[in-house]
């Protein structure tokens, strides 16, 4: 009897599955790209790329695994092969977190990372300005000289008009008043004073006289350091063990320190409201404010600065529930002077303004914008603002006096708005152009000039018409960073460490000139005072010297 070989039919790939997945992955990218991208929402655009790629790996894995018609044996060596690709990736490559457009950053695995090279510069200086030891307050510390001075020192520590004691300036909205700054940096560049590591975070400085104020993360110590403003040495540090982490956001504290009086407040990310003495760092008092709120932290920290109003320090946790979404300490003792509001906080920071007369704390929450009474706390009137993701970060502008311009990212936009008293009645409500969505602040403040605001659309520099609500031109590509505005020119610092001056009018965009600060991803607001500019990151901090020559006015 004959054996009949039977040949097995070969495998045969079904492709134009495949091929159906990509092409319409492919369509559906090109219509979210151009529809986001003729907005200009760089960031929702990088959202679509996640969104649509993330479903075709998906599907595709899927068919690869049972649709593909190819052998069980050829199927597993595929998923073998693209895990030992994804293995590889991740072995020569670490995460860095996001740039502000969310596009994520990488680095090689063997580079050192920004705490790494800040721990090997403070071991590397003297003993007396190393970094805190883990777990000792700083006020104990036996290496720091500066920080075991008695709070009674008769050192003076007066608050002048050219000094910088709080976040975005003396009146929190980032314009340098009656200073001059070089401008000829082609011939003359801005002259570094000092640069040197620094612990992680997203905080400003606070500059009154040669001490700078900042905050860090250096481990899993929060900490608060006074900074020499002209030789970058560390004059003191206080120390909390608490470490706020993000992957989104990155780590460390976000909020910038405020100088009042003879008291410095700094509020954590995890939500600790230290007073400390600014010439020793010695805590006077300390709170946890969503303790007190009875609240939960959110997704990306406390942000807002500490506000302070005559002998109250506001700040804003949020909370729906328990009444307690905005609260007032007595700025001398600590102790809880009021608390109102059933608002979620977002991350922005109080900001005191008189309108119509009347003085009123700006809180900008996670879907409105509210104006409450200094005294007492309550709530005066409120305006519904929410984006998609219920994340508002941009300051608002008191435009007039009873205007407010307000600003967010994530597709939203801009409005201005109009608060009105009628007798014991508050109203707000939109005027003039409406909503404008092709103008949206992210996370970066704006500045108002003559009608103009001045700020960086989805990472694009802007100048906005308040009469009309339109652009009057956008130019100029900074990314994500920030703007300060000093007589008639623009500062801006760019995501990448870029420094840049452009002229502030309406007419057209033009810049002046350039250069690169710093290294690393810069979130930070930059600081101007007495001619010096304090810029830092979550790696780098660096002073640079910008005053005029002798005799000159500043100008090019």
């Amino acid at each position: 009897m004959s054996v009949e070989t039977v040949s097995q039919k070969p495998a045969q790939l079904r492709w134009k599955i495949a091929a159906g997945i990509l092409f319409l992955a492919g369509l559906a990218q090109a219509g979210a790209w151009f529809w986001y991208g003729a907005s200009g929402d760089r960031s929702t655009q990088i959202q679509s790329v996640y969104s649509i790629w993330v479903s075709v790996t998906l599907l595709m894995l899927l068919w690869w695994a049972f649709g593909s018609g190819l052998r069980w044996r050829t199927r597993g060596l595929g998923v073998v092969a693209a895990v030992m690709a994804v293995a590889l990736f991740l072995l020569v490559f670490r995460f860095d977190g996001y740039w502000g457009d969310f596009v994520p950053r990488f680095s090689f695995r063997w580079s050192p990372t920004p705490e790494a090279r800040a721990e090997q510069y403070w071991a590397s200086q003297p003993k007396e300005i190393h970094a805190p030891i883990q777990g000792i307050p700083a006020s104990a510390q036996p290496n720091n000289p500066v920080a075991a001075v008695d709070a009674s020192s008769d050192e003076t520590f007066e608050i002048s008009e050219s000094d910088w004691p709080q976040f975005r300036g003396p009146a929190r909205d980032g314009i340098l008043r009656g200073a001059a700054i070089r401008r000829d940096w082609d011939v003359n560049p801005p002259r570094e004073i000092w640069r040197h590591p620094v612990g992680l975070g997203w905080s400003s400085f606070a500059v009154v006289g040669r001490r700078a104020f900042t905050q860090e993360q250096r481990r899993d110590e929060e900490v608060v350091v006074c900074y020499d403003v002209q030789t970058g040495e560390q004059l003191w540090v206080h120390s909390d063990t608490v470490r706020f982490s993000s992957v989104m956001g990155g780590d460390g504290p976000r909020a910038t320190p405020t100088v009042f009086d003879r008291r410095l407040y700094a509020l954590g990310a995890t939500g600790l409201l230290n007073c400390l003495d600014p010439l020793t760092g010695a805590r006077l008092w300390q709170r946890n404010i969503l303790d007190d709120a009875e609240t939960e932290n959110r997704h990306w920290g406390m942000a807002g600065s500490p506000l302070v109003v005559d002998n109250l320090v506001v700040v804003n946790p949020g909370g729906l529930k328990k009444g307690k979404s905005v609260i007032a300490y007595d700025r001398v003792s600590g102790n809880v002077v009021w608390a109102a509001g059933q608002r979620q906080s977002s991350y922005v920071a109080p900001r005191l303004e008189s309108i119509g007369g009347t003085p009123q704390i700006l809180i900008y929450g996670n879907d409105t914008l509210a104006g409450h009474d200094p005294a007492t706390g309550k709530e005066l009137w409120w305006f519904p603002w929410v984006n998609s993701t219920s994340n508002n970060a941009a300051q608002p502008i008191l435009v007039d006096r009873n205007l407010v311009f307000v600003s967010s990212g994530y597709g939203r936009g801009s409005a201005l708005i109009e608060v009105k008293q009628d007798g014991p009645r508050w109203s707000a409500k939109k005027t003039r152009w409406k909503t404008n969505s092709r103008f949206r602040l992210k996370f970066n403040g704006g500045v108002l000039k003559a009608g103009h605001v001045y700020g960086l659309n989805e990472g694009i520099l802007a100048c906005f018409d308040l009469e009309t609500g339109k652009h009057t031109w956008k130019r100029g590509r900074y990314s994500f960073g920030q703007v300060l505005l000093i007589d008639d020119v623009l500062l801006v610092s760019s995501e990448t460490g870029e420094i840049a001056l452009v002229e502030a009018t309406p007419k057209a965009y033009r810049e002046i000139a350039r250069f690169q600060a710093i290294e690393g991803k810069t979130w930070n607001h930059p600081v101007v005072t007495r001619g010096l500019l304090l810029i830092r990151n979550a790696q780098e901090a660096a002073c640079y010297d910008l005053r005029p020559a002798s005799g000159s006015r500043g100008g090019d």
